[in-house]
């Protein structure tokens, strides 16, 4: 019995996270599949690349997945012509997300006397 008791136990902290990581890695190659194929879709839908970009957050058990899309200031209109094309492809369990840059004011810079 004092053999088998730290036999399970080192298992079991062996095997515990080892089951997480397998399943976390599932998940991003999924995430990853996912990103591409609507990546794919804009550049089909925009007749080649654009600044827009796209990031996939995997869907944990606790969390929805995400894929966030995002254009810089001033091709908001990019976003708007090809979110209903990444909609039909984000699939149940996720959201989506549109994002825009918004540049903060910067204040000038002091010059030294």
């Amino acid at each position: 019995m004092t053999a088998i008791l730290p036999t399970i136990l080192l298992v079991t902290l062996v095997a515990v996270p080892l089951v997480w990581r397998i399943g976390a890695d599932r998940r991003r190659d999924r995430a990853d599949l996912l990103r591409a194929d609507i990546r794919s879709a804009i550049n089909r839908r925009l007749q080649g690349e654009s600044l827009l970009t796209v990031d996939v957050v995997p869907k944990t058990p606790w969390h929805p997945g995400r894929v966030v899309l995002w254009a810089p200031e001033g091709y908001e209109d990019l976003a708007a012509s090809v979110w209903r094309d990444v909609l039909k492809r984000t699939p149940a369990g996720y959201d989506l997300v549109v994002q825009t840059s918004r540049a903060q004011p910067t204040k000038p810079l002091q010059h030294a006397a």
